[in-house]
């Protein structure tokens, strides 16, 4: 969503004790994605863009995760550096199990109501053997009568599957101004 991880996985932590300091709006009107549909195959690397948006406002977990490569790597400011996992060195990144894991709580832990993420796609560029999409976000969440928001740019690398010919992000960069 998705920038919008750096501020969300930071205040994930904080989500299950989060009590409301957040609610200069109610939320947008816009119905979390209800009436957008997924890409079923993402031919294209825009394509997979618009399904992890698509994820983050409908917060499904399972699509959200068909939109990353297995090798999947998120990148951190270096303000956001941390321990992340657990294992007492300081993390730069993470992989795609980490990302699973902060946003089964995100999506599933019953403390967001409602997600609106906009993210502006321009036209990719060649990057190696993929593409690089540097997308602008605006991200909004919404918990009880409180939650976050964050913006910036996102910067998404984006592969194509060897086997399916389908891409897939496989790097996230955080750029977040939040």
């Amino acid at each position: 969503m998705l920038t919008a991880r750096r501020t969300a996985l930071l205040a994930l932590a904080a989500a299950v004790l989060l009590t409301g300091c957040w609610n200069p709006f109610s939320p947008d009107e816009e119905e979390g994605g209800q009436d957008q549909v997924y890409h079923e195959f993402c031919d294209s690397a825009y394509k997979v863009l618009e399904n992890l948006e698509l994820a983050y406002k409908s917060m499904d977990l399972d699509h959200y995760l068909m939109c990353f490569t297995e090798d999947f790597e998120f990148f951190l400011l270096e303000t956001d550096w941390a321990d992340y996992d657990g294992d007492g060195q300081t993390d730069q990144s993470w992989g795609l199990d980490l990302e699973e894991q902060f946003h089964e709580v995100l999506f599933e832990g019953g403390e967001v109501d409602q997600i609106t993420l906009t993210l502006n796609i321009p036209q990719g560029v060649p990057y190696g053997d993929g593409k690089l999409f540097q997308c602008d976000f605006q991200l909004k969440v919404y918990m009880g009568e409180g939650g976050f928001q964050a913006s910036g740019q996102a910067d998404f690398i984006c592969k194509q599957d060897s086997t399916t010919g389908e891409w897939l992000i496989w790097q996230w960069y955080d750029y977040s101004d939040t």
